[in-house]
């Protein structure tokens, strides 16, 4: 009878020290009591399976792709994405993102000249706040398309628009994220749309169209979500600020109709400073190697003696995603004999910060709705 006394004292000892877990929660590991109730990281990562139809309005942005005003493209994609969950992802972004991959297949309204296409690629979704019945999110994909139609000068001279079968795709946007149950949701994006070869193979007037879209989902392993216990370090640490020196190169085409690639390099100084959980701002400086003006140079404009490297100076932000940086640059030139494009571009660049100090990505060029070059990006930063 002492003996039972003794347990049922135990028990109901153990129920006051550790309220908040049930008794078959609790198991001894090396001399000490432990719980093995699952948090929100111990469930597997929600798998969203979403189908998404977008129509949008080709933009006629330059003279030799006029032939496109009017045309409403069609998108008919399906979107695998998983729910981020870990304790890194919470302390950085204080909420639970999606990332995952998509396919898709591309209806330009114009097959006679452009065709039509197949994408493939990754896409990431910010939820600003804990996923729930009604979220504000933030989209953006990459990927390859297969296009049809590429310009040759017998079959397709009227395509302007692209000249290689294998383009680039690209997605931003912006919208609403609707849970009708917790298997089931609505979402609604507008966004800006790209696809193109970057001016890798001239002519490459570049297929670009605002859209909007609407994708049904349904969630495979639901969850309840939940914010992890715990310090916030954006609270509690400084403010991440860095330096960075990067060396930048690559492709782009001679302007149409001259043939041939040159080659574009850059040399980049950076100064970041975090304002926001997920934003910095940067300013910095480029010098930039022009290959394209100096074969222009040497073998069409032979009387010009120009110098071939151009520099300026840079002003943008940057999305702080752990460890990959998403940035936008806006450039300024202050020195340039040899003019071509506009004074103003942007700069678009993806890093991953692949060793403590080390970065290394791809870099995009280009002056309004035309694209420059698309680039490596190497970069050290302290």
């Amino acid at each position: 009878m002492g003996y039972k006394i003794f347990i049922l004292g135990l028990i109901l000892t153990s129920r006051v020290i550790i309220p908040q877990t049930s008794i078959d929660s609790v198991y001894i590991e090396n001399g000490s009591v432990k719980s093995s109730k699952k948090t929100i990281v111990d469930h597997p990562n929600p798998l969203t399976i979403q189908f998404s139809f977008l129509r949008g309005d080709l933009i006629p942005h330059a003279k030799e792709v006029l032939n496109v005003k009017g045309k409403h493209p069609t998108e008919y994609k399906l979107l695998f994405g998983w729910q981020m969950l870990s304790k890194k992802v919470w302390d950085n972004y204080h909420s639970y993102p999606r990332f995952g991959f998509f396919t898709e297949y591309f209806d330009t309204d114009f097959e006679e000249t452009l065709g039509h296409g197949y994408s493939a690629g990754m896409f990431f979704t910010y939820f600003f706040g804990l996923p729930s019945d009604f979220n504000f999110i933030v989209q953006g994909e990459a990927g390859l398309t297969y296009l049809t139609k590429p310009y040759n000068k017998e079959f397709h001279p009227e395509n302007m628009s692209y000249s290689t079968y294998l383009n680039y795709s690209l997605l931003i946007g912006g919208g609403i994220n609707l849970q009708f149950s917790k298997w089931l949701e609505l979402q609604f994006l507008i966004s800006m749309n790209h696809k193109s070869n970057a001016a890798y193979l001239e002519p490459n007037g570049g297929i670009n169209y605002p859209a909007i879209s609407l994708a049904i989902g349904y969630v495979f392993n639901p969850i309840d979500f939940e914010p992890i216990p715990g310090e916030d370090p954006y609270l509690t640490s400084p403010k991440k600020k860095r330096w960075e020196i990067s060396l930048s190169g690559g492709i782009s085409s001679m302007p149409y109709p001259k043939p041939g690639q040159a080659a574009m390099i850059s040399i980049s100084f950076l100064r970041s400073v975090q304002v926001a959980r997920l934003i910095a701002i940067t300013g910095g400086a480029e010098l930039e190697f022009n290959g394209r003006a100096k074969k222009l140079m040497e073998n069409y404009y032979t009387n010009i003696n120009s110098s071939y490297w151009r520099t300026s100076v840079q002003l943008g932000g940057e999305f702080l995603l752990e460890k990959t940086i998403f940035g936008v640059q806006l450039g300024i030139y202050f020195y340039r004999q040899y003019v071509e494009g506009d004074d103003i571009y942007q700069r678009y660049y993806l890093v991953y910060n692949i060793f403590k100090h080390i970065y290394a990505g791809i870099s995009f060029k280009a002056y309004g709705h035309f694209a420059d070059h698309l680039d490596l990006k190497f970069a050290y930063s302290f």
